[in-house]
């Protein structure tokens, strides 16, 4: 175990070197950042971040625009394109945060906090994802972890959730549902045994990051597909962009699957998918984008698109972020996003906002009260078109807006996993009424 983190480590810092040797400092990363001015940063003052940003990456001490710069960035992959040199500044900046929060706090610290995260992070996943589901629900959901032998024939593909996509289990039963139809075999993988280390990485502690996404990628190729798709935007960046290079130069192995977004089977398999679209979609549908990863944004438009009745309708509103979480480093930018969004909804006349992510969506929905279109997921939209109906009970119990009456609602399945009260109260306090 500790030769995987070293060996990751070792990856990780010589990829580092790299991008010290690559970055010329010309800030146009900096520029093309959509959250410097939100942050109260000056894009006239973009060399100068850069030049900060490589200190901290080499060790130093930075400077205060450029702490400020790592602690607020969302992953949004702008600056990616920006960059004329080959270096991948979404990488540069996360490892820049990462030096600083480890100069700052002391290593034992950060890992402290990030264990200490991830258990609670582990421990809402497990009790919300079981007051709405069955054990045998929660079992296709989040299978046990097999074997490679006991695998008797590989899957098409094997889709992995990531770990909190459970919260929401309605979005994963839709996706399995789409997979049935589409006659796609798969192996559903996902949950704390099979973590990509993002939440770890993002507070600080890339060795623990490193061993647990080098066990995911181990994992994740037992079944024997060649391609994984991610249900996950964090999931999909931190393996493909971080642990799998990271991977590949500490092991020297052939990397034993493609991984790629789910949104983009969809697309690919779009003539598969309309003769299943007998129901027509009389709706007027703006999309909660998000801009980390663009190809999941196009795959997901061109599905919608196919959808007979439906009418997608594109909102004048900036597009950033990973999911909704990664903007809460910015509460009150967060809020004036979502305000602008739900106006430019209501003057465009839509009667739906669709969630693209997990994350998005339980945020999403908690404002269902104060606005007249519905809020749900994009997956609604295609189960919808296919005469699939699975309800978001999550959004229900999310409104009801009472403890007592979630527990006195989901007392069979308290029953049936046996939960403990105590728990069932604190998670839903910090889970859903957090503030």
């Amino acid at each position: 175990m500790a030769d995987t983190g070293a060996g990751f480590m070792k990856a990780l810092q010589a990829r580092v070197e790299e991008t010290l040797g690559g970055c010329t400092r010309c800030g146009k990363c900096v520029e093309a950042c959509p959250m410097v001015a939100p942050a109260g940063l000056d894009k006239a003052n973009a060399v100068s971040i850069a030049q900060g940003t490589l200190d901290l990456l080499a060790g130093g001490a930075g400077t205060p625009d450029a702490e400020r710069w790592a602690q607020v960035c969302t992953n949004s992959g702008k600056c990616i394109p920006a960059c004329d040199y080959g270096v991948n500044p979404r990488f540069m900046v996360n490892m820049a945060r990462i030096a600083s929060m480890n100069a700052r706090k002391g290593e034992a610290e950060v890992r402290r906090g990030a264990q200490q995260y991830f258990n609670s992070m582990g421990r809402s996943t497990r009790t919300i994802s079981r007051l709405q589901l069955a054990p045998e629900v929660l079992d296709r959901l989040a299978p046990k972890l097999r074997a490679p032998e006991e695998y008797d024939r590989a899957p098409d593909i094997v889709f992995y959730t990531g770990c909190n996509v459970i919260k929401t289990p309605h979005i994963a039963l839709l996706v399995l549902e789409v997979l049935d139809a589409l006659d796609v075999s798969y192996e559903v993988m996902g949950g704390t045994a099979t973590c990509c280390g993002i939440q770890q990485f993002k507070r600080g502690d890339p060795k623990t990051a490193g061993r647990l996404g080098v066990n995911t990628i181990e994992r994740l190729a037992r079944p024997g597909a060649s391609k994984v798709v991610s249900w996950c935007p964090s999931c999909f960046i931190q393996i493909g962009e971080v642990a799998m290079p990271a991977y590949a130069a500490s092991t020297g192995a052939a990397m034993p699957f493609e991984i790629a977004p789910l949104a983009e089977l969809f697309a690919e398999r779009l003539d598969d998918l309309r003769p299943l679209f007998t129901h027509r979609v009389e709706k007027r549908v703006a999309l909660q984008e998000r801009s980390a990863v663009p190809s999941i944004m196009a795959a997901v438009k061109a599905v919608l698109r196919a959808i007979p009745g439906l009418d997608l309708v594109e909102l004048d509103v900036p597009v950033m972020s990973t999911q909704a979480s990664h903007l809460s480093v910015l509460p009150q930018f967060k809020e004036e996003l979502r305000q602008r969004e739900f106006a430019a909804a209501a003057a465009a006349g839509v009667t739906t906002i669709a969630s693209i992510f997990h994350a998005c969506h339980r945020d999403l929905i908690a404002y269902q009260p104060q606005v007249t279109f519905e809020l749900l997921n994009f997956m609604e939209l295609i189960g919808e078109a296919m005469g699939i109906q699975i309800p978001d009970l999550y959004k229900k119990l999310r409104l009801m807006g009472d403890i007592d009456q979630i527990i006195a609602d989901t007392s069979d399945m308290i029953a049936a996993h046996q939960l403990d009260l105590d728990t069932v109260r604190d998670v839903l306090a910090e889970d859903m009424f957090k503030g």
